[in-house]
Formats: C-alpha cells, sequence, structure tokens
C-alpha cells in the first residue's frame, strides 16, 4: 500500500472514530443526563447538593470534548494555525477546569471507592495537559501532540465508565471504580500505542515502494 493510501485509511479510520464517539456521547447524555431535564429523576436526589459545583464542570466538560475532534484536525492545524492554537488553549484551560472541579466533586459526595481513582484521574488530566503546554512552548510538535491525545483519551472516561447505561446495566460502586481505573490506563497507552501502528505502517509502505 502507498503512503497515500495509508494516510486516506488513516483519515477514514480518525473520522469514523469521532462519529462513533459522538454516537457515544449522545446516547450516554439522553440516558444517563436526562436529570438534569426531568428533576424528578432519582439522579437529581444525589446531584441536588452539589449542582452548582456540578454546572461548571459539566460545562467545561463539555467544551473541551468538543474542542478535541478539532485540535486532531491536520487539516486545521496546516490551514488555519491561529484557529487550531486557540482551539488548543481552550482545550486545555476547559480540560484543566473540568478536571479540577471533578476531584473536589469527589471529595465531597461522590463514593469512597472512587475517589482515589478521582484524584489520579483528575491529576492524569491535568499533568497531560501541562506537557502538552510545556513541550509546544519548547517547539517539541510531536510530544506535545501525544501529551495532547492522553488528555483527551482521559477525558474520554465520561463517556466510556456511562455505556453500560445506555444499555440499562448499572454499575454498582465497585464496577465503577474498575471501569473508571481501566479508563485512565486506556487512556494513557492508547495514544502511544496508535501512533506506534501508524509510524509502523507507513515504514512498512517505504519498504515496499
Amino acid at each position: 500500500m502507498t503512503a497515500v493510501g495509508i494516510q486516506s485509511r488513516q483519515d477514514f479510520a480518525k473520522g469514523a472514530f469521532f462519529a462513533f464517539l459522538a454516537l457515544c456521547t449522545v446516547s450516554v447524555m439522553a440516558v444517563d443526563e436526562r436529570f438534569l431535564l426531568a428533576h424528578s429523576d432519582p439522579e437529581w436526589t444525589h446531584i441536588k447538593a452539589f449542582q452548582w459545583l456540578l454546572l461548571p464542570h459539566a460545562i467545561a466538560g463539555v467544551v473541551a470534548l468538543l474542542c478535541g475532534p478539532f485540535q486532531f484536525s491536520d487539516k486545521l492545524r496546516v490551514e488555519r494555525p491561529a484557529l487550531h492554537r486557540a482551539v488548543g488553549w481552550t482545550f486545555i484551560v476547559a480540560g484543566s477546569i473540568t478536571g479540577v472541579m471533578g476531584s473536589f466533586i469527589s471529595l465531597n459526595f461522590e463514593p469512597r471507592t472512587i475517589l482515589v481513582e478521582e484524584y489520579f484521574h483528575g491529576g492524569l488530566i491535568v499533568l497531560s495537559f501541562a506537557m502538552a503546554l510545556a513541550c509546544i512552548l519548547s517547539k517539541n510538535v510531536q510530544a506535545h501532540k501525544v501529551w495532547m491525545m492522553r488528555a483527551y483519551g482521559v477525558l474520554l472516561i465520561f463517556v466510556w465508565a456511562r455505556l453500560p447505561d445506555v444499555f440499562g446495566y448499572k454499575l454498582n460502586d465497585q464496577q465503577l471504580a474498575d471501569a473508571l481505573w481501566s479508563g485512565d490506563v486506556a487512556g494513557v497507552l492508547a495514544p502511544d500505542l496508535m501512533l506506534t501502528i501508524r509510524d509502523l505502517l507507513r515504514r512498512r509502505a517505504r519498504l515496499t515502494m
């Protein structure tokens, strides 16, 4: 396969992934977050105690999730570098806010079984964004890209951990903790795995030309 063919396949895979992610996110919001519109939902009893803390956490999280696909657009980065930087800064600020707020909410209102994970989760988000910022300020674009991908991967736990609800399966506290820890590990490792596979495919294409 030629390098052009590999790039075309990678672009298709990236588009398919973000389309699937959008479907998952909409499904999760419709099923798991309906308490925002229907206060008769039993979840509202739990949320009501920290609703004003949840609001900035949720808004920042949504902004960060929306910024991700645009931040990873090669076309946007090449053709609109100023817009790419603006989206990047928004991504970093919004993602860091939702990470810190999530840890604070968990400390005071969430089950003890996920408290340690939530500290790691929020810390991984902020650390990943801090490293991404340090890398781009030092002109290390490749490392910057990897750390931004890690931050987004960890942020996606919001979606992955709630997918069972879409299919009518409610995780207990232990299962939720396991799902969150698994998501942290996957979010950190997935970018390196994807980039390594991409580089191997490109190397193979060059050798067969």
